[in-house]
């Protein structure tokens, strides 16, 4: 806010100077326009920095400033460029619809839609989506049409409506082949599959991915088909293909895109999944281990084959290094976010003032002194909200990181303390206060592992499950993808419980394996009845059961989930 309010005084002190010669410029500024409108398809960069370097965009007559948000509007469909604020596009959209064509007016809807969803405004957003699509719909804008219903298959899958999003994606498909757009075409293919994916309708996803790679390899694209290929692996991971997978990421790395890291991070990811801890590294070495947009999720692995390979020191530092990029990523995200709010408020300042200096100079003290507080309201209440959801969110990742952190700690620290108990006993020194010590250890490891189960997404995943009210459900509330939630869960949190069930029993199946994951979170009888769609008793019986294949005697008034519990210190 120091920043916000220094940026204010300042404008308050060059005002008047900003003031002089805000007549509009068109003509001088006609060549630069022309220009960029030549370069956006062959060259899309340079017309960008043409466009940016136009001096004050918005002191520009209405049918100029309109030319120049289309052309910076279609910049942005070309490369990864922000895109122009609401109020810029707005302004350009009246002009439009009393001057421009259909085509025009929907192609403009369409920017303005996407700078609402920039800013968060997801209802404003649609509503302008579905007015842009009934218009391109009746003059049959078919390449337009899946533009639009595609952006509105991002907004659903913004809000995790899935099914509404694989159902625009969908259309958006067959308004780009009726088109003939085959790139967006198989963009939109993509789109559909990721969302099936995202569903667990694995199968779907494949056979939709592999319609939309058959295609993609007749164009002259390889960034297409890179991330055809790409998608296409990460569905064959999650199937646990490896071996199609690895083919998949492969193609991708040979592809010729200008981004390989993706394709590259998912081979190791693969690597690290099939216990090829030594490719996986070899693999790793070869990243950029400079990338700023990769040195996170780099570190990550590290840490992950370190911690496979035995060796937990580097482990630790690698996986504290990630913590330490995460969390700065995330500063520097929202720093980034709040100053673009700013300049964007600080610029729709400048221009409220500039006309409202055009109807009433004589009021000029009044009009920029309520334009001053009304920014630093604006600020200061975004700034709260904006500080509110962060604090949340980083407090909430910092715990679980410090939890994950103490957890590997104490692991190390009640291993050192048992061999120090070992030499102890054999020089018979300290062995009560180093039995002390474990046991206090043992107490605090317990607790962790309980803080990890409870903090994590799955559990309250399940615990929201259990409360709902279904009736008339006929199918367990567990899906195949909470299952494995379920199961890395636990692995994380108890990492020797799966050694000790298959030491009790060697032959327990998958399925009683994924069982025992979910028996540990220990859910009373009726939820878990709820959740396996399953009656308490039979909820008790499964009990019952794990405990004989166990194998497992149980002292007068102690639970399974207790003995489990003591047997794995």
């Amino acid at each position: 806010m120091k920043k916000a309010t220094k940026l204010l005084n300042m404008l308050i002190l060059l005002f008047p100077f900003l003031c002089i010669g805000c007549k509009h410029r068109p003509f001088e500024n006609l060549p630069a326009l022309r220009t960029a409108e030549r370069l956006v398809s062959t060259n899309p960069d340079s017309a960008l920095s043409i466009l940016k370097h136009v001096p004050y965009p918005e002191r520009l007559d209405d049918e100029t400033f309109a030319h120049w948000c289309m052309l910076s509007g279609k910049v942005t469909d070309k490369i990864n460029a922000s895109i122009l604020p609401t109020f810029y596009l707005d302004r350009a959209l009246k002009w439009y619809v009393n001057n421009g064509t259909q085509e025009e007016q929907v192609q403009m809807k369409l920017y303005l839609g996407r700078s609402y969803v920039t800013d968060g405004n997801y209802d404003k957003a649609m509503a302008i989506y579905i007015n842009a699509l009934e218009m391109a719909e009746k003059n049959k804008l078919h390449n337009l049409c899946g533009y639009i219903n595609c952006y509105i298959g991002d907004l659903y899958e913004k809000k995790n409506m899935q099914e509404q999003a694989v159902n625009k994606y969908k259309i958006g498909a067959n308004k780009f082949k009726t088109a003939n757009n085959v790139r967006s075409y198989v963009c939109a293919l993509r789109d559909v599959g990721r969302e099936y994916a995202f569903m667990d309708s694995l199968s779907h996803a494949l056979k939709v991915m592999q319609k939309a790679d058959a295609i993609a390899s007749n164009l002259d694209d390889d960034n297409v088909k890179g991330s055809i290929s790409n998608s296409l692996g990460n569905i064959y991971l999650m199937q646990h293909e490896y071996d199609k997978a690895k083919s998949c990421f492969n193609k991708a790395l040979l592809q010729g895109k200008k981004d390989k890291m993706a394709d590259l991070m998912a081979l190791v990811k693969l690597y690290i999944e099939i216990d090829s801890i030594s490719q996986a590294y070899e693999l790793l070495e070869t990243a950029p281990q400079k990338d700023p947009k990769y040195t996170f999720t780099i570190k990550y692995f590290y840490s992950q084959i370190y911690e496979a390979k035995g060796d937990y020191k580097k482990a630790l530092e690698n996986l504290q290094e990630y913590t330490e990029i995460t969390d700065s990523i995330v500063y520097a995200d929202n720093q980034s976010k709040i100053l673009e709010i700013e300049s964007k408020y600080n610029v729709l300042k400048a221009r409220t003032e500039i006309d409202d200096l055009k109807i009433a100079k004589q009021k000029y003290i009044i009009i920029l002194t309520a334009s001053i507080a009304f920014t630093l309201l604006i600020l200061l209440s975004y700034h709260i909200h904006r500080k509110q959801a962060t604090s949340k969110i980083q407090k909430q990742q910092e715990e679980l990181n410090q939890t994950k952190f103490k957890l590997l700690n104490l692991s190390l620290e009640l291993e050192k303390k048992k061999n120090q108990i070992e030499t102890a006993k054999a020089k018979s020194e300290n062995v009560d206060k180093l039995q002390e010590d474990i046991g206090d250890l043992l107490l605090k490891y317990k607790k962790l592992q309980n803080n990890i189960l409870t903090n994590s997404a799955i559990y309250k995943k399940l615990s929201q499950l259990a409360k709902q009210n279904m009736p008339g459900n006929d199918k367990p509330l567990i899906t195949d993808n909470l299952w494995q939630l379920i199961t890395d869960t636990i692995t994380v949190a108890y990492p020797n419980l799966e050694k000790l069930v298959y030491d009790l029993c060697p032959d327990l199946s998958p399925q009683e394996w994924l069982y025992c994951c979910f028996y540990m979170f220990n859910f009373d009888s009726s939820d878990e009845a709820k959740l396996l769609n399953i009656s308490p008793g039979s909820a008790r019986t499964k009990h019952l059961r794990l405990r004989q294949r166990l194998n497992i005697t149980l002292e007068p008034k102690t639970t399974l989930y207790e003995y489990l519990i003591h047997r794995m210190d």
